[in-house]
């Protein structure tokens, strides 16, 4: 096991209230395997990646529960300790939005060194430079652009630099938050099997984090459903994909246009999520759900089916 995370809770604390964006979390992730999060935006996808990397905003209102990465629980460590230890190191992340990720006064090479320099992975420029240009390689990305600013490139080639410079120190997990967003369909498929084939190369460890189903189902071995910061369903991929469990995972796939499948409605989930300042103290899902019946009146415990995790009364008895 590489990464088993228990009970985690990241809280904001804003002017209206405090935002339970990651409430109660728990998943592992075995060494050299992928787990997917996919969700509708504003679940907490993104939050819960801050919080496995310690990227905490100073309106934090509480920060708690077990992270073991490695069989160490690196929630015990101050902040020093995991930046120079963990973070970069043996997690490193690959943010949404490349071009506002990348500094647009700074060149490609200069990005991309400077972590390996200040995380004290290369004693010199040069040492830098030369991993660097391994990284670039790896994904793909022509050495002559080495040069360029991020705003002489294209969307493909600023999403592979961004991915290069996680790899460049070469963690053993790599968070991937929307990889692919903003990009076009061709470009889309090429990163991600780019993904892949590094994944495979060089058996790295992936969380990828996804709205869009379609690029979930490319890489994913496991998948977590976020709904309104809490994991409602944890399968491997296959058993997923083919037979969702929770009602809110029947909508997300009914939702999805098939290519062999033809459908003359798609479906759709009415309302919208509950806010996370006041969630509801019953199912979350529950004034959305076409399945609900009196049960739902109360939070419902996490339940395990033949081996996957889901959070929904209606298998309280393993149905």
């Amino acid at each position: 096991m590489l990464l088993d995370v228990k009970n985690l809770k990241f809280y904001y604390q804003t002017k209206r209230g405090i935002v339970q964006a990651v409430d109660n979390i728990s998943f592992s992730i075995r060494r050299n395997s992928s787990l997917v999060f996919i969700g509708e935006s504003g679940c907490g996808k993104t939050s819960l990646s801050k919080a496995i990397l310690r990227l905490l905003p100073r309106n934090v209102a509480e920060y708690s529960g077990q992270i073991y990465f490695d069989g160490v629980n690196v929630m015990e460590y101050d902040d020093e300790k995991f930046r120079r230890e963990i973070r970069w190191k043996k997690i490193a992340f690959v943010p949404q939005a490349a071009m506002n990720a990348l500094n647009p006064v700074l060149k490609i090479e200069d990005q991309l060194a400077e972590p390996l320099l200040v995380g004290g992975l290369a004693s010199t420029k040069g040492e830098a430079l030369e991993k660097v240009k391994e990284a670039l390689r790896v994904v793909g990305f022509p050495l002559q652009f080495m040069k360029r600013y991020p705003f002489e490139l294209s969307g493909g080639m600023r999403q592979r630099a961004i991915i290069a410079m996680a790899l460049a120190a070469k963690p053993d997990l790599v968070i991937l938050d929307e990889p692919t967003s903003a990009l076009d369909l061709l470009t889309q498929a090429n990163i991600m099997n780019e993904l892949k084939r590094i994944k495979k190369e060089f058996g790295l460890t992936y969380i990828l984090i996804t709205h869009d189903v379609g690029t979930a189902s490319e890489i994913s071995e496991n998948v977590a459903v976020m709904y309104a910061g809490q994991i409602v369903e944890l399968s491997d991929a296959e058993r997923f994909f083919c037979n969702p469990l929770h009602p809110y995972s029947e909508k997300l796939l009914e939702s999805i246009p098939r290519l062999r499948q033809r459908r003359d409605v798609l479906e759709y989930i009415p309302g919208q999520p509950p806010s996370l300042i006041n969630p509801p103290k019953n199912c979350r899902f529950s004034d959305r759900c076409h399945r609900r019946f009196s049960k739902c009146d109360h939070e419902p415990p996490v339940f395990e089916v033949d081996g996957r995790i889901v959070k929904c009364w209606l298998y309280e008895r393993g149905e």
